[in-house]
């Protein structure tokens, strides 16, 4: 009799065993439950008490990459004012605003705790002058407009009655693009030598040179013209220039690279309408 049962006690054990493991692993849940509840209670207390701690109220903006006037424009741009807490600042509204400054290439709002916004700014460069017959504006490598005025120690791009767009906008024009990207790409030796660069119509450039004999400071420079296309065989034409341009002083010519595999020597008279 004992020995019948016998497979039926085992059975019962058998569950009995899975049960109890069943009830414990039950209790670990609500025990994984309960701490993850907590643990999130106390992020919500301790974000809670930041968020009222005076200890993150900003007290200080702090720029880098500008001084004076344009720091100070850096940071009414941002719009970031101390009391405000540093954890719920706007700080991607203040980068966006100060990149859209004309003379901001880029700009960088980071948190820096306990208490400091700071703005990492890297201005445009002035490279050119922009000429129109009525205004002067600077732009940069990127024909950028930053801001009014001239470049100092730098040639300007003559653009007769030319539209310039706003402060902050690309010069879209391919001839002005050209220029820039001449003026950036031309040997030294040259590029000093530039005076103005002149837009005479659709893709035609013309650099107006002022070349000395190298013979002392005393020597009047040369006006040559050169009528220059446009940037594309660039180091070619600049090649060329440096062959010709003894010529076209001692015999007082302007050139013509446009085609620079057959550059001509021009009577100065005949250029003085497109050089200007």
């Amino acid at each position: 009799m004992s020995a019948a049962l016998k497979p039926r006690d085992d059975m019962d054990a058998r569950i009995r065993a899975r049960r109890a493991r069943v009830r414990a692993e039950a209790v670990k849940r609500r025990q994984r439950r309960t701490l993850s509840l907590f643990v999130l209670l106390l992020l919500v207390a301790g974000v809670s008490v930041a968020l009222r701690s005076p200890l993150f109220e900003i007290s200080a903006i702090e720029v880098r990459g500008a001084d004076g006037r344009r720091a100070d424009s850096v940071r009414q741009a941002a719009a970031i004012s101390k009391g405000q807490h540093l954890l719920t600042a706007p700080l991607e509204e203040a980068q966006a605003s100060v990149e859209g400054l004309a003379w901001v290439r880029s700009a960088v709002v980071h948190r820096a705790p306990p208490s400091t916004v700071a703005i990492d700014v890297t201005p445009r460069r002035p490279l050119l002058t922009v000429e129109t017959s009525t205004a002067s504006w600077k732009v940069d490598e990127d024909a950028v407009v930053i801001a009014g005025g001239q470049v100092s120690d730098a040639p300007a791009i003559n653009v007769g009655d030319q539209k310039i767009p706003p402060l902050g906008s690309t010069i879209e024009d391919p001839t002005v693009r050209d220029a820039v990207v001449v003026h950036t790409r031309l040997p030294a030796w040259l590029r000093s030598q530039v005076a103005v660069y002149r837009i005479a119509g659709p893709r035609d450039l013309w650099l107006r040179l002022m070349v000395t004999d190298g013979e002392g400071e005393s020597s009047d420079p040369t006006t040559v013209n050169v009528r220059f296309g446009t940037a594309k065989d660039l180091a070619l034409k600049a090649e060329v220039l440096r062959v010709l341009l003894p010529q076209a002083v001692e015999q007082q010519r302007d050139l013509d690279v446009r085609a620079p595999a057959n550059p001509v020597v021009v009577d100065s008279r005949a250029t003085a309408s497109g050089s200007g």
